[in-house]
């Protein structure tokens, strides 16, 4: 759909609808650091429009849909002739050259309450020296709890609005690391850290979230650390959760024997390779070590119902059978 609005009405819908009431005259004069700074209160202050952040979220629907993805509002936009591309100043006819340097500033503003907002990974070199996207590349791994700078910075830095959405991504991140890595973890981070309908302009329940966030990370990277300390490797551990039903737990050596068999079980009705992997194959291949789990669990004296939808042993033991076989 076209429009019909300037790109000067529109810089000044902005300024007057985001910006009511801050100088924006230095701006195009500050250093970098200072206009990080600058950028990252005005951030933290639109954030702080209740409910739910709305003029940081207005901000970003000046350019584009309401969509992880950057897909412009307007075609052709005022401003951008591309996704994020601002147009060459001589086709501003309206903009003075302060016009079209503001602009390019709000333009990226816009962008990071749109990757905020949204939960689009970017680029963190906006939020502070130091921290930088590996390889100058935007990816998942920058915003790990291995990341020690950035856990750092949310747990540091003023801007407490900003850092929960960082949060969000970190958590993010860290959830999808364990649906394939281990369902358990996975489900203590769905459980216990999650505040999916968290209002992130209420500084409250920020500071909630990200406490409730950085503490279970860590209580999972203590949980593995524990683990490898008494000789388990990161398989044995997703087989003990899923044992024991929950993670992270006390760890205990009495229950490695069992943990112990029940990986042998599963290598031992491993297709030797080369083999064509098919669903049949994988039904047939858990098949066979279920069986075998009947018996390993009985010998401990550990009750191993899989028709028991309760428990949820029998279905993490499956989604590891399944990705062995598959990996």
């Amino acid at each position: 759909m076209g429009t019909t609005i300037t790109p000067k009405a529109l810089l000044e819908s902005i300024k007057r609808n985001a910006f009511n009431g801050v100088d924006l005259s230095r701006v195009t004069t500050m250093s970098d650091e200072e206009l990080r700074t600058f950028t990252l209160k005005q951030e933290e202050r639109m954030l702080n429009s209740q409910p739910h952040c709305i003029v940081a979220a207005w901000l970003s629907d000046q350019f584009w849909t309401c969509d992880k993805e950057l897909i412009l509002m307007h075609d052709p936009h005022p401003w951008l002739e591309s996704e994020i591309a601002i147009r060459d100043m001589p086709e501003l006819l309206d903009f003075s050259e302060e016009d079209y340097k503001l602009a390019q500033w709000i333009l990226h503003v816009a962008l990071i309450s749109h990757d905020l907002y949204n939960h689009a990974r970017f680029d963190l070199s906006v939020l502070g020296n130091g921290l930088v996207s590996c390889e100058g590349e935007i990816a998942d791994e920058d915003f790990e709890y291995s990341n020690k700078p950035l856990a750092d910075w949310i747990r540091d830095t003023p801007y407490r609005r900003v850092a929960a959405f960082v949060c969000y991504q970190m958590l993010d991140v860290e959830t999808n690391k364990a649906i394939v890595s281990n369902p358990a973890v996975q489900d203590f981070y769905a459980m216990d850290c999650w505040e999916h309908n968290a209002d992130f302009s209420d500084l409250h329940q920020c500071e909630e979230f990200i406490h409730k966030a950085l503490n279970g990370m860590q209580q999972v990277v203590d949980h593995y650390k524990k683990a490898h300390s008494k000789g388990l490797n990161d398989e044995e551990l997703r087989v003990l959760d899923a044992i024991v039903g929950f993670a992270p737990h006390e760890i205990f050596e009495e229950d490695f024997p069992l943990v112990r068999d029940v990986c042998k079980a599963a290598d031992d009705h491993m297709p030797k390779p080369p083999f064509i992997k098919s669903e049949q194959g994988q039904r047939e291949y858990c098949k066979a070590v279920f069986k075998d789990f009947e018996q390993i669990f009985a010998k401990y004296e550990i009750p191993f119902d899989p028709s028991d939808l309760r428990d949820l042993t029998p279905g993490y033991l499956n989604s590891w059978l399944y990705d062995k076989y598959y990996k």
